[in-house]
């Protein structure tokens, strides 16, 4: 699918010196160089500059030529193609009745590339077996949603594991397929706004576990607290440095109160300290 999306000289001038597995992240400026992290770590390719042309070819790709029909999740700021890419998308907004209705003239692109890494989990063995309610977090960029990716394919071996994946790109499902490895035992939820599938998904496909990535603002935490008294068990994700980022938070702070672990990570991919309850395990 990068072969699609970007131009012929930019997917060589990158992966000419790295692979896509090496790959986090891709940055595309109109009239600057390309930068594409590897291990959290960017670097700048000198020389390869991004015209309009590359921002142009890289979204009629991901709409499938159709932006108009894609304009929703262009006034989200993103878009998600194939095997869970999300572009992150900035440029001019254009309003309508006071709300966000488009972006025109985009100069800029961030594309994320998902990755599947087996053993990422392995300091996580008794939260597994556990399997109480986990909150992983870290600033982004450091690996919650591919450890989260992971966590899901290892849980739904032998439990009934409800992804719910708002943006794509946490289990990316491909034209009707899911596009990487899980167990027999999961369900996604794909491109559907996180509070209306906690409101119906918890019902109606009866989960032992919920995975979902990077919870956001107050309503989305009060849904979890009430899914976890409902005895479904919730594995998530939240931006900041550390617990007591959430501590600190009067928006965050109930999720102390319903999370059993707390993943801290301090670098990519790598657990910095397991919580239980505030008490640091490991």
């Amino acid at each position: 699918m990068l072969d699609k999306l970007l131009s012929e000289s930019i997917y060589n001038a990158v992966f000419g010196i790295v692979s896509e597995e090496q790959v986090s992240e891709l940055r595309l400026r109109v009239g600057k160089p390309v930068s594409y992290a590897c291990m959290g770590r960017y670097n700048v390719i000198e020389g390869c500059i991004v015209t309009a042309d590359d921002i142009e070819r890289a979204i009629g790709m991901a709409t499938g030529h159709s932006v108009y029909a894609a304009n929703d999740s262009i006034a989200r700021g993103y878009l998600v193609c194939g095997r869970g890419y999300r572009l992150g998308i900035c440029g001019e907004g254009v309003m309508k009745n006071g709300s966000l209705f488009t972006l025109k003239n985009v100069t800029s692109l961030c594309i994320r590339l998902p990755h599947e890494v087996k053993g990422c989990c392995d300091k996580l063995g008794e939260v597994l077996k556990n399997t109480d309610n986990t909150l992983i977090i870290s600033p982004p960029g450091l690996g919650k949603t591919t450890m989260l990716r992971e966590c899901a394919r290892l849980l739904s071996q032998d439990k009934n594991v409800l992804v719910l994946d708002e943006r794509g790109e946490l289990i990316p499902v491909d034209e009707g397929k899911i596009a990487v490895e899980t167990g027999n035992m999961c369900d996604v939820a794909c491109n559907i706004p996180k509070i209306t599938a906690y409101e119906t998904l918890v019902r109606t496909m009866r989960p032992d576990v919920i995975v979902t990535d990077e919870v956001f603002g107050e309503r989305e935490v009060r849904a979890i607290c009430d899914i976890s008294r409902c005895g479904v068990v919730v594995f998530a994700s939240l931006h900041a440095g550390g617990i007591n980022e959430v501590y600190a938070s009067e928006t965050y702070r109930p999720l102390l109160q319903v999370m059993r672990y707390f993943v801290v990570l301090e670098d990519v991919g790598k657990v910095g300290a397991v919580y239980d309850r505030g008490r640091k395990n490991a």
